[in-house]
């Protein structure tokens, strides 16, 4: 199918974007800033040509995404970083719902999962514990944004691992462990990148960030899809 070379050409770019990050400045900034804007456009035409029928709440994720993406290129400037935090808000929120219509509602799952709520809660008071005494001076108007996101992230989670256990009863999903694989990756990616902003960068943490937000995206993406 012509439609996995936008799958080939969002790996290659992957690939080299991540590799940037461990070149030295200014070569690292300018490859960053020429393939960061392409990462996901690449993969939202794999997910949206490799499918008779696209899933429009993926690629509404991954759209929002890129804003994100986008947007958080420019950190310094709060009104891009509160547009960002938005964006991506709103992409997990579209994840979720999507999530959710493959389980009818998480419908017929088992009653000890809802009891794995409580975990998930747990998680969510956790991550925010862990960064609120490092949200203070300049990062104090955030404690509710990194609650909000914390909230979602884990919601994200929480939904997607539903879709595992349903199996193949999972409407629409094809690869059923993904989105919650995918999941996994975005809470480590967010867990590192909330790190790098709130407490203090650490060697080659934008390269981690990077791979694993590119996982987290293509497995929830792929999940959706037949095999490449």
């Amino acid at each position: 199918m012509q439609s996995v070379w936008y799958l080939y050409a969002f790996a290659i770019l992957s690939i080299i974007h991540v590799a940037a990050e461990f070149l030295s400045d200014p070569m690292r900034i300018r490859i960053r800033h020429t393939t960061k804007p392409l990462l996901m456009p690449f993969l939202i035409l794999y997910s949206y040509f490799h499918t008779e029928e696209p899933h429009w709440w993926i690629i509404g994720g991954l759209f929002l995404g890129w804003i994100g993406d986008v947007v958080l290129m420019f950190p310094k400037i709060a009104v891009m970083f509160l547009v960002g935090l938005a964006s991506f808000l709103i992409g997990h929120g579209l994840f979720i719902w999507a999530f959710l219509e493959s389980t009818g509602m998480l419908a017929g799952l088992p009653t000890w999962y809802y009891g794995l709520s409580i975990l998930f809660a747990a998680l969510v008071v956790g991550f925010y514990l862990y960064f609120s005494p490092h949200l203070v001076g300049e990062n104090a108007d955030k404690k509710v944004p990194v609650a909000l996101y914390a909230t979602i992230i884990m919601g994200m989670s929480f939904t997607s691992l539903g879709i595992v256990l349903l199996g193949s009863q999972a409407h629409r999903v094809v690869f059923t462990a993904l989105p919650f694989a995918g999941s996994l990756f975005f809470i480590a990616s967010d867990f590192l990148l909330a790190r790098q902003l709130f407490i203090k960068p650490f060697s080659k943490d934008q390269a981690l960030i990077m791979l694993t937000y590119l996982l987290a995206q293509y497995l929830i993406a792929q999940g959706y899809l037949p095999a490449p």
